[in-house]
């Protein structure tokens, strides 16, 4: 049985504060009416829980987080109010001429609620409501983008799963959204609320590159390979796959851990090297481009920001010569490093990149590690490898092929991400066993060449 909880009408465009999108933001929104590109917000409840606890719940987040009163549309002269600061209209501050897709901050809104009561195993439960979810698009105008569900399944409780189109939401964003939530549900107090994404949006159109960004970005990007062998899309969506990656154990996990700390460095840098050396015997040049998501999220206030943040990062890995694996860890971390200091939103490197539409780069690393506070973390039964069959426009946050991993107590888990249209299922699938092969070889001696590395037989990695 199904139901819709009824919420109270809006009138909300009054009063709507106008702000310019991120880069991220206006790949996934131009031209685009609707989306399914979502990213899912899960937390387990008790029996006891009510559906009017849960909108209740609901409303108190939307009154916090202003991305879930957020509507897309076009900037037209004089609609709304800025929010992009003192510089007055978000045409002049925030970079987004007459026609540019804008965000309207609503004053009030609603995320609707479903309620279904399941006759089915709890176990089963998670990813089937994700795999129907996943496939549901939104419109991209005339409400924002979320949704919420109830599935109740007897005296075993039930799941909250809140959808959210990925122009305003990120995997921070809905971490942070199922620990509020299940705080709110048991009747515990919130911290503040982090800076608001249009604030966050506004500040990055209003960013100009310095001259020391500009030469560092245009001598490292000169002749290095962004594809690594990869096929280049032309013209056709993102048909995604997404097999799941072979399982490492926790001694692994904790092996990499101490390689990362032997190197001064994290197990992001050491993941990333491992990547590029699962590629490097495809690279066309002596450098290599692998592009790493990052969170965005280095200062406190923008920790618990709900919003579309993250970002990818340019590595430009120097391949040359046989490195062993630690040494070409220790270039990584040296890239890493640069990256950071000359750091400059995606949308503003696309023309050294040579590339005028996303996907931007051949291979990407997208990795978050554990949380290191309790309560903000995974939820544990997020099943891995769940492939959409809606094909989607690519937008700044894709590769052509992107690796998903995480670490739990259990280990590492997570999933390739491939493309329907540019590689065979089986072939990516490979690209996973390969990678979590030359992760448990490199556990256990760090002084394998990469270049062997590269060539390694794809296995299980247990």
């Amino acid at each position: 049985m199904t139901e819709c909880v009824p919420t109270r009408a809006a009138h909300p465009d009054a009063g709507a504060v106008t702000y310019p999108v991120s880069y991220a933001q206006e790949s996934l929104l131009d031209g685009v009416s609707e989306s399914a590109i979502t990213v899912p917000a899960v937390a387990r409840v008790g029996a006891c829980v009510r559906p009017a606890q849960v909108q209740q719940a609901l409303e108190v987040l939307v009154a916090r987080h202003d991305a879930l009163r957020t509507v897309f549309g076009r900037s037209a002269s004089g609609a709304g109010r800025s929010a992009a600061g003192a510089g007055g209209s978000a045409a002049g501050a925030g970079g987004s001429a007459a026609g540019a897709v804008v965000g309207h901050v609503r004053p009030f809104g609603v995320v609707p609620l479903t309620v279904t009561e399941r006759r089915t195993r709890p176990a089963d439960l998670l990813a089937r409501v994700l795999l129907a979810g996943a496939e549901r698009p939104f419109v991209l105008a005339g409400a924002p983008p979320a949704r919420a569900e109830l599935h109740l399944v007897g005296s075993a409780g039930g799941l909250v799963v809140l959808w959210l189109h990925h122009a305003i939401s990120d995997l921070v964003s809905v971490q942070v959204l199922a620990e509020e939530l299940g705080r709110l549900l048991r009747g515990s107090a919130l911290a503040e609320p982090g800076r608001p994404m249009a604030e966050v949006a506004a500040a990055e159109r209003a960013v100009r590159p310095t001259a020391r960004q500009r030469d560092y970005w245009a001598a490292a990007l000169d002749g290095a390979d962004a594809w690594l062998g990869l096929p280049v899309p032309a013209g056709t969506p993102h048909q995604l796959i997404r097999p799941a990656l072979p399982r490492l154990a926790a001694d692994v996990v904790d092996r990499l851990g101490r390689l990362a700390a032997d190197h001064r460095t994290t197990v992001t840098t050491v993941l990333a090297a491992a990547v590029l050396a699962a590629h490097a015997g495809d690279a066309a040049a002596d450098t290599a481009v692998l592009g790493l998501t990052v969170s965005n999220r280095d200062h406190p206030q923008l920790r618990s920001t709900v919003g579309c943040l993250a970002d990818q990062l340019p590595l430009v890995v120097d391949l040359r010569g046989r490195p062993t694996f630690g040494e070409l860890v220790g270039r990584v971390r040296e890239a890493l490093l640069d990256a950071y200091d000359h750091r400059l939103p995606l949308g503003l490197l696309l023309p050294l990149l040579g590339r005028t539409r996303a996907p931007v780069f051949g291979v990407n690393l997208n990795f978050l590690p554990p949380a290191r506070r309790p309560g903000l973390a995974l939820e544990p039964g997020l099943p891995c490898g769940i492939t959409k069959r809606r094909a989607e426009p690519w937008w700044l946050g894709d590769a052509a092929l992107a690796y998903r991993p995480r670490i739990d107590a259990g280990g590492l888990s997570g999933e390739i991400e491939g493309d329907a249209h540019l590689q065979d299922p089986e072939e990516i699938r490979r690209c996973g066993q390969r990678f979590c092969a030359l992760l448990a070889a490199v556990s256990e001696n760090p002084y394998l060449d990469v270049r062997s590395l590269g060539g390694q037989p794809a296995g299980g990695g247990r």
